[in-house]
């Protein structure tokens, strides 16, 4: 059986900014800046990462109890935030999640960078959380890589070593395609994201799509 990892932000959905917006009131009500510095980049990160970021940003230490403080405020409002600006599923994805899940060869799961809180609020927003037998977010890892690395570790543990033999990863960044490579997989590209055709091209994975509209393509890919 093959475990398919999907990215979320740029590559399932989008949300209009959701996620700065909400960390901009995070910052107010943890820490009383009223307007905080938040211009970062935030595709093809980990959540643990930018809030480190934030915090030394904006003249905070980085420690674990800013982080937790920042975490804490930041999952608190999102949902919030999130039901205000809204946004949109992607070209083809609602097909494509409903042939995937119909496919018994298919483990699906989610490999995001966002929180697992925040995933799984994005997820059941835009009515995906059915499709998904489960999300590994960025609560602890600075790096995507590492993301990776600690989700086929524990993909391992549920289902046995032969488990890290058949990965695909479906993402819209190179850093989906680095950290894919990383733990020996498969990638889907899509250029859905910030990111050119070009520099995903640049990084080897087994194709590179406009979107996921081409069905018949996509599952082609993901079931060979």
């Amino acid at each position: 059986m093959k475990t398919i990892l999907f990215d979320i932000d740029g590559t399932l959905l989008v949300t209009h900014s959701g996620g700065a917006a909400t960390l901009r009131q995070a910052m107010y009500h943890g820490f009383g800046i009223e307007s905080p510095n938040i211009g970062i980049q935030f595709g093809g990160r980990t959540d643990r990462s930018i809030l480190t970021e934030l915090l030394l940003l904006n003249g905070l230490v980085d420690n674990q109890s800013n982080r937790d403080r920042l975490r804490a405020h930041y999952v608190r409002l999102f949902p919030e935030t999130l039901n205000q600006v809204g946004g949109e599923l992607m070209p083809g994805v609602l097909p494509l999640m409903k042939e995937v899940a119909s496919d018994q060869s298919l483990r699906p799961y989610v490999m995001t960078g966002n929180f697992h809180e925040t995933g799984q609020h994005k997820l059941q927003h835009f009515e995906l959380s059915g499709f998904f037998r489960g999300i590994f977010g960025g609560d602890h890892d600075s790096c995507r890589n590492e993301l990776a690395k600690r989700t086929a570790t524990e993909l391992v543990s549920r289902y046995g070593s032969a488990a890290a033999d058949d990965l695909i990863v479906v993402g819209d960044t190179v850093a989906d395609i680095r950290c894919g490579h990383a733990i020996g997989a498969k990638v889907i590209a899509v250029c859905t994201g910030g990111q050119t055709r070009e520099q995903l091209e640049s990084e080897s994975p087994l194709t590179v799509q406009d979107d996921l509209t081409n069905l018949p393509e996509i599952m082609r890919w993901l079931t060979q």
